[in-house]
């Protein structure tokens, strides 16, 4: 929305010439009004119901009805999309008409168009979705080559009558004001970039017009855990062989033996089925997890050199490609369009070695969870995302085609402003180069911390070519105005450049510190302030800069949370926990906002601040926090408590020096290693007279704590507080305190030990322990 006052009889007229809008001025060549002086003067056509005229895109008979009506359907949606925003233009409601007084304006739409001579079979598009806007100065002709693209045409001619959609909200509605709407010549043709474009999340719906209009459609390409869908489960009882060994035993599940051949068979068969009941390009993805097959057979075609870093297993990569290979071609042979599409995710993620050749119906989708989210692919500020520019190539030459399935928004943290822009800059264009056919998108309608990235990056999936800073150039103009733009936009550009800066890849919540320092926050907090007053006078510019600003103060408030939990001021950060809460519910029920947001900030904050809360609440006492830096090793051959690391009297001098909870040890330089981590370190304690225990926030690894050489508590809840009893162990003075971590699996990224502050606290002597 930009300006719903009544229109006065000398606003500006807006008229459109030669694909080029202008503003307040008379353009050389013929106009057409659309709307004059407040009155309508041109109609929409759209063809009726009954109307069994014949053109090219339909026909009244058969299997072709089906797409008669949906092209009808989406002709009636393109007009009344049209009429809408016209009417948000110029107050003036269009009539939509089955037919045009001969030499009178009018818009004609999809098989209307077509019908007055609108040419669509010359556009190439492998999916059928070229569009066409045509102008004389006498008729609009619009349509597409799919139902779909024919919405898009009206709103690719909205898009040159001034009119922006950039958020999937009433505020993110951008249109002009005037009495006299007018267009000129026009010749606008275009066809998407990428075959498959598909954003999506929760509590968003489906067929939204923002994600037609921005770009979203292609092919229907199913994606995701499938495997269940292909194989009875019955079959187990006659057949345990087809289903994967784990542990010495055959298991019942979604999991198989993939080298079986009568196994190959029967989900071929299944996938053959489901095609025919009209999944036509579906996944034939694994489940989630890693049930992988553990029989000989399977594990010969595994090749031992090739490591996925990300858990330090074996990658499976060479053996589920051999099965995708095996059941493409037994489908091809009925199915021979069918695209078999299968994630390259958790320990199939890594490029195959065999160097054969794949049937052509294969299609991988690279799932990059385990890598950088900070980074564009290839950036020289994270290994991981080189590493994965290698991975892209060795999938390219395996497979003929690729799609990318990622996130579009800080995984497991999603409460802070957060940007791509710079990513989705580099990784659309640069995957349409390795030939990339598709980008699945899933996103969060977190539009206060998301909102200019999650334009670009469905702007870009369709134009790939597109100039990525000119997009957001009109992005920042038109949604901010002219005069907060420039600012907003050095805000948002600012937050984009010091995510792309960081040379720290630990995920979630546990890098915001290094992005949102005290400085950072106090430019980025007068840059809102000076945007505010730019955009004074205009509901709307105000509007999106204090929508923004909501995003910015979860950030501050955050970080303060942060500091009060790190100072060991509990009963601080369980205020400010709250007031942060608070404020994000808030913006979820404005829309503005996702419930993923509230989600992860009870799940990862809220779960570590209750427990310490009342662990430090009267009348416990807190003593002390414990000092942030440890002494650190690893202990990949698990030999360290055989060479006394538990005992009190251990020499630790030569392990290095750690942070814990002020820095990750990947933002301190140190690899993220799946093995055994120990830490050291000494503790005065005080004379008490109640009992004594250690409260561990959050650990990232199965912890064993050990205080004075005894064992004093063993938890496998990772990353989860606990609290140890140290009462019967400790000793007034001088003790030593030592953690043994298994961190053999991953969480978190480069995560890993201690990250959140542990607490002596004092509890009273009759109290039976934590």
């Amino acid at each position: 929305m930009t300006d719903t006052r009544p229109l006065s009889r000398g606003a500006m007229i807006v008229a459109v010439g030669v694909c080029v809008l202008a503003w307040g001025r008379a353009d050389a060549a013929p106009q057409m009004d659309i709307v004059r002086d407040g009155k309508a003067v041109a109609v929409i056509v759209v063809r009726g119901e009954g109307d069994t005229g014949k053109d090219k895109t339909t026909s009244p008979r058969g299997k072709n009805r089906k797409s008669r009506r949906r092209s009808d359907a989406s002709d009636a949606v393109a007009a009344a999309t049209l009429a809408e925003w016209i009417r948000k233009i110029t107050d003036v409601e269009l009539p939509i008409v089955e037919t045009a007084q001969a030499g009178k304006p009018a818009i004609y739409v999809g098989a209307a168009a077509m019908r007055a001579g609108l040419k669509l079979d010359d556009i190439k598009s492998p999916t059928r979705e070229g569009m066409r806007v045509l102008c004389d100065g006498r008729r609009v002709l619009l349509g597409g080559q799919s139902p779909t693209a024919t919405v898009k045409a009206a709103c690719r001619f909205l898009e040159e009558l001034g009119c922006r959609y950039f958020m999937d909200h009433p505020l993110g509605e951008v249109h002009p004001r005037t009495r006299t709407l007018r267009v000129g010549k026009l010749a606008v043709t275009d066809s998407p970039g990428l075959q498959y474009r598909s954003i999506w999340g929760s509590q968003w719906t489906g067929r939204s017009l923002w994600k037609i209009w921005n770009g979203r459609g292609g092919k229907r390409l199913s994606m995701g855990h499938a495997w269940g869908k292909y194989v009875p489960g019955d079959l187990f009882e006659k057949h345990p062989e087809y289903f994967a060994l784990r542990d010495g035993q055959r298991r019942k599940g979604g999991w198989y033996c993939t080298s079986n051949a009568d196994l190959r068979k029967v989900f071929a068969d299944g996938v053959i089925a489901a095609i025919a009941a009209g999944n036509v390009n579906p996944s034939i993805s694994p489940p989630d997890g890693r049930g992988y097959c553990q029989c000989p057979a399977c594990r010969k075609q595994d090749d031992p050199k090739v490591i996925e870093p990300s858990s330090g297993h074996v990658s499976v990569s060479n053996r589920y490609l051999d099965f995708y290979d095996a059941v493409a071609r037994r489908v091809a042979r009925t199915h021979p369009d069918s695209i078999l599409n299968f994630y390259a995710y958790a320990d199939y993620t890594q490029a195959p070695t065999g160097g054969r050749k794949v049937s052509p119906s294969l299609c991988v989708w690279i799932a990059p969870i385990r890598y950088s989210r900070h980074h564009h692919i290839g950036s020289p500020n994270s290994s991981s995302r080189m590493q994965l520019a290698g991975l892209i190539d060795g999938w390219t030459a395996a497979v003929g085609k690729i799609g990318y399935r990622t996130y579009n928004y800080n995984l497991a943290e999603c409460v802070v402003p957060f940007s791509k822009i710079s990513i989705w800059a580099h990784d659309i264009p640069y995957l349409k180069r390795k030939g990339c056919i598709g980008v699945n998108l899933e996103t969060l309608t977190n539009w206060e911390i998301y909102g200019p990235h999650i334009y670009l990056s469905i702007r870009l999936a369709y134009s790939p070519g597109a100039d990525a800073g000119a997009i957001m150039d009109d992005y920042f103009l038109k949604f901010y105005g002219p005069s907060a733009g420039p600012i907003m936009k050095q805000y948002w550009m600012d937050i984009d450049k010091a995510f792309a800066g960081l040379k720290c890849e630990s995920g979630s919540f546990f890098s915001l510190h290094l992005v949102y320092t005290p400085k950072f926050l106090a430019a980025l907090d007068a840059l809102l302030k000076k945007a505010a007053a730019a955009a004074k006078g205009n509901a709307s510019y105000t509007a999106r800069v204090a929508m923004a600003t909501e995003g910015f103060r979860n950030a501050a408030q955050y970080c303060r949370l942060r500091d009060e939990m790190n100072a060991g001021n509990i009963a601080r950060a369980a205020e400010l926990y709250k007031v942060l809460l608070a404020r994000c519910e808030g913006e979820q029920k404005k829309g503005l906002g996702n419930h993923y947001t509230v989600g992860y900030l009870k799940r990862f904050i809220g779960r570590k601040i209750a427990p310490a809360a009342a662990a430090t609440s009267p009348p416990n006492k807190l003593l002390q926090r414990l000092a942030d830096t440890w002494r650190f090793t690893w202990d990949p051959d698990n030999k360290g408590l055989a060479a006394g690391y538990a005992k009190g009297d251990f020499d630790d001098s030569k392990w290095r020096q750690v942070k814990t909870f002020s820095n990750t040890l990947h933002a301190q330089g140190l690899p993220d290693r799946k093995t055994i981590l120990w830490y050291r370190r000494t503790l005065e304690i005080p004379k008490a007279t109640g009992r004594l225990s250690l409260l561990f926030i959050e650990v990232d690894g199965s912890a064993t704590v050990y205080v004075n050489g005894k064992e004093v508590e063993r938890s496998a809840r990772k990353r989860t507080p606990f609290e140890v009893d140290i009462s019967p162990v400790a000793k007034t003075g001088q003790n030593a305190i030592a953690v043994r971590v298994d961190h053999s699996s991953i969480t978190e990224l480069f995560l890993g030990g201690i990250v959140r502050p542990v607490l002596l606290i004092e509890k009273p002597a009759d109290s039976s322990g934590p």
